[in-house]
């Protein structure tokens, strides 16, 4: 897993997975690595793997 960071300041971990010829990214929680989420967990914001630093 590689981690980023939000616009917000907040911590993403995001895991790739190559499937059907195409990269996806799934993206959790910077607290739990088990709990997948799709808006940051702090400012709500929906996630989008150009957008994270």
């Amino acid at each position: 897993m590689q981690q980023r960071f939000c616009s917000c300041g907040a911590s993403i971990w995001v895991r790739y997975f190559f499937a059907n010829k195409h990269w996806l990214a799934f993206f959790y929680r910077g607290d739990s690595g088990d709990t997948s989420t799709s808006v940051c967990p702090c400012c709500g914001k929906p996630l989008n793997i150009e957008s994270l630093r």
